[in-house]
């Protein structure tokens, strides 16, 4: 008898590069990509009631083997006790026609809570219902790790870096898996696959994106100044490509929507500098920033940022054009 597939899948951590690989892995299984989106549902767990969630895995697929659901910010569902409770039966009973993704932008029980055993909730659910469930954590990769992971994508990528060529890409981005994936596919076609990509290469091609201080364009965007920061957009792409303008802009606010979660989970600026891992100055320069923002509108310019990005590299958008949405929309 053939092993039955899980039909919820828990991803969780910082990685959101890792965790949207993921998911398009599943939605592949599914087959015909325009099949695939037809039977693909995305809900957000802070503004789905439970009704439109049980709505959604009961959906019956159409002309696939089952559903897709992708819940995000599942921990919506925490509380009061008797909405966790019902959230939990929802889980236990959702059907084999559906595959339903919870995805939470952090890692659920730290590692000094796993040594007590002292599980999160929901990470708990799902190791007790092994098989019915799929559990995996996304953590961002740091220090060697992050150096193997470069390593590895290079691999993958049908290229190879050698590790002190990895060492200086890491030191240059920082812990940003999507960026590095970008920085890598550039530093790979410029040797032409043919040879491994050296430090002169890395130290060559890649700008000091882990050190961009310049919030000038974020600042025109958050006072919604449409034509100072399409000035200054302009300026930028007279001296630089758009790849690594968009890069830049992105790290920025994946900085400044880390260090509004740390406030306001009640952090201070010492808590940002930890978390963020980067420079004290330039983690208190975000924290000073991030006051600024709501963590409402942090989250959804980061989402906008990745379909921009999606968009950027299946061809669906030239660079320039792309930049020059952006900051529009942005500053609107």
């Amino acid at each position: 008898m053939a092993e039955k597939n899980p039909v919820v899948y828990l991803l969780h951590g910082e990685d959101e590069f890792a965790i949207s690989e993921c998911i398009s892995g599943l939605m592949e299984k599914l087959g015909d990509k325009t099949m695939a989106e037809m039977n693909t549902t995305r809900l957000e767990g802070r503004s789905c009631s439970l009704e439109e969630l049980v709505g959604a895995v009961s959906a019956m697929p159409f002309l696939v083997s089952r559903r897709l659901v992708i819940l995000t910010h599942p921990l919506a569902y925490s509380k009061p006790p008797e909405v966790q409770k019902r959230f939990k039966e929802i889980l236990n009973k959702v059907p084999d026609t559906a595959a339903l993704v919870l995805v939470e932008e952090h890692v659920l029980t730290s590692e000094r809570d796993k040594e007590r055993n002292q599980l999160h909730w929901l990470e708990k659910w799902a190791v007790e219902a092994k098989g019915h469930a799929f559990l995996r954590a996304f953590p961002i990769p740091a220090g060697a790790n992050l150096i193997s992971w470069i390593q590895k994508r290079a691999r993958e990528a049908g290229g190879q870096i050698v590790p002190q060529a990895a060492e200086v890409l890491a030191e240059l981005v920082g812990p940003e898996p999507r960026l590095l994936e970008l920085e890598l596919e550039k530093l790979l076609t410029y040797v032409n696959y043919a040879r491994p990509v050296e430090v002169d290469d890395v130290q060559y091609l890649t700008p000091s994106i882990a050190k961009v201080q310049d919030f000038a364009l974020v600042n025109a965007l958050r006072a919604h100044d449409s034509r100072e920061a399409l000035s200054i957009l302009h300026r930028e792409l007279e001296e630089k490509d758009a790849i690594p303008i968009f890069q830049g802009i992105v790290y920025q606010f994946r900085q400044l929507l880390l260090a509004r979660e740390v406030l306001d989970e009640g952090g201070l600026d010492d808590d940002v500098v930890r978390q963020l891992g980067i420079h004290p100055y330039a983690a208190r320069l975000a924290a000073e920033h991030a006051r600024r923002f709501n963590l409402s509108d942090l989250e959804m310019i980061y989402h906008r940022l990745l379909e921009i990005d999606e968009a950027m590299k299946t061809g669906g958008m030239e660079g320039e054009l792309a930049l020059d949405v952006l900051v529009t929309e942005l500053s609107s």
